[in-house]
């Protein structure tokens, strides 16, 4: 085993055992359910299923859509007896097409929507409060799988995945947070979905360096992540651990791991460590949202280089935040304006997204409509220089850098039924070889359950 692989899995080691430490039967606590959802059923005024929302997922950085959101709150009675014995679950489809409205129909496709391109996914969720059987502080067991597919292959790999099995302890009312097992880090850090709603996700923030670094998704991977805030909980630093995408890309990483997406070891991707500062405020009224982060990821990984060679590592830098401007209505403080502005930096001697720098603006709640969303988005991506001249020796044409500008809506149809577009204006799409401006037109339907 290589010994950056090992000195990571000892370290992971170490933490679970420290992590399983807490675990004892005479001191545990039980999930804390909103005051209003304890009251569900003694308030007419208050739906039942705010009850079952104290059991979603914790510390992720995209809380799930609220459960009386979804198609059906209560599923007959089933989720109340899911909730009565420390159970939540839900579910939900997406179905997506993109299409570029300049006809740059290409053999082979060299991007997403230069040829109709589709895609599919169909996800549950499944926590279980662990406080039940004797894990210490506010614990949950959570569990998530998908099955995907899409019509363009250099998209992401089609298949089914485990994308979580981990186990969450809180602390202190929420102040130290504990998490180990197999997840996708991202779902933890950085915060891709504008104003941290998962219903926003389609318009929301983009980067590709923290994926280029070694960020994992499409399936799982060995981690673990602490979580400690301030007295207040506002001010907060995590730091994590776990293994990185394969260095050759997320196909090549999909295909070395198992069916169940829960492979410990693949040959290639060493540990991947992250640290995020942040300082964060809920809206309320009289008090503006604000979710300030920065952080560092380091991949132990050897990358190969563009200047001749490997690079033993890779790193890269980001700074994100999300602020409300103003809120347009006092009895949803959510409700209202906001700027998001992010700057991404990798090396880039390895990296062919070197940097990059956004703003978002975008309307929670627009146009007396509670749940919509609108966005409009400007993104400017600096490439890597080393990767042009590289690919230019070779024979092929490559750029510098790339411009996107995107105007994009979520619509909510009904209860559990989101509708999103986006139109999206590219300079270089692509990174080599050099293609003229695309003009894309994605659609998505989402059903939540």
């Amino acid at each position: 085993m290589p010994q950056n692989t090992c000195r990571a899995t000892l370290a992971f080691a170490a933490s679970c055992l420290l992590a399983s430490l807490a675990i004892c039967d005479n001191a545990h606590a039980t999930l804390m359910l909103p005051t209003d959802a304890l009251d569900a059923n003694l308030t007419a005024d208050v739906p039942a299923c705010h009850r079952y929302d104290g059991l979603q997922p914790q510390g992720t950085t995209s809380v799930p859509i609220s459960t009386c959101e979804t198609l059906s709150p209560d599923l007959g009675k089933f989720r109340a007896s899911l909730t009565d014995n420390g159970w939540w679950i839900e579910g939900g489809t997406f179905l997506g097409g993109t299409f570029d409205l300049l006809n740059h129909a290409a053999h082979p496709q060299l991007y997403i929507g230069q040829d109709p391109t589709y895609r599919a996914n169909t996800y549950v969720y499944i926590t279980y409060d662990l406080s039940r059987i004797g894990f210490a502080g506010a614990s949950q067991l959570v569990f998530n799988a998908n099955v995907q597919a899409f019509s363009y292959a250099g998209e992401n790999p089609t298949g089914f995945a485990i994308n979580s099995l981990y186990i969450s302890q809180r602390f202190n009312d929420g102040r130290e947070q504990v998490q180990y097992g197999f997840d996708e880090l991202g779902n933890q850090f950085y915060g891709f979905s504008l104003g941290t709603n998962s219903t926003t996700s389609p318009a929301g923030v983009g980067s590709s360096i923290p994926y280029e670094v070694g960020f994992i998704f499409n399936k799982s991977a060995p981690e673990i992540n602490l979580r400690l805030a301030s007295h207040d909980t506002h001010f907060y630093d995590r730091f994590g651990v776990t293994r990185s995408v394969d260095p050759q890309g997320p196909q090549a990483d999909w295909d070395a791991n198992n069916f169940w997406g829960l492979k410990w070891h693949i040959p290639g991707a060493g540990p991947l460590y992250i640290n995020e500062l942040g300082y964060q405020l809920d809206a309320q009224p009289q008090q503006h949202m604000m979710w300030l982060r920065q952080g560092v990821i380091y991949n132990a990984s050897r990358f190969t280089g563009f200047n001749g060679g490997y690079a033993d590592g890779n790193y890269a830098y980001y700074m994100v935040g999300d602020y409300q401007l103003f809120q347009t209505d006092s009895t949803q403080p959510y409700r209202g304006f906001y700027i998001n502005a992010k700057a991404d930096y990798a090396p880039p001697d390895r990296n062919v997204f070197a940097g990059d720098i956004g703003a978002t603006f975008y309307v929670l709640g627009p146009f007396d409509r509670p749940y919509d969303v609108l966005a409009l988005g400007y993104t400017y991506n600096q490439l890597s220089r080393s990767f042009e001249h590289m690919r230019e020796a070779s024979g092929y044409t490559a750029v510098d850098f790339s411009r996107n500008y995107a105007l994009s809506y979520v619509y909510r149809l009904g209860r559990g039924v989101y509708l999103s577009n986006q139109l999206s204006y590219t300079v270089n799409p692509i990174p080599s070889p050099k293609q003229a401006p695309a003009l894309t037109w994605m659609s998505s339907l989402s059903l939540s359950y």
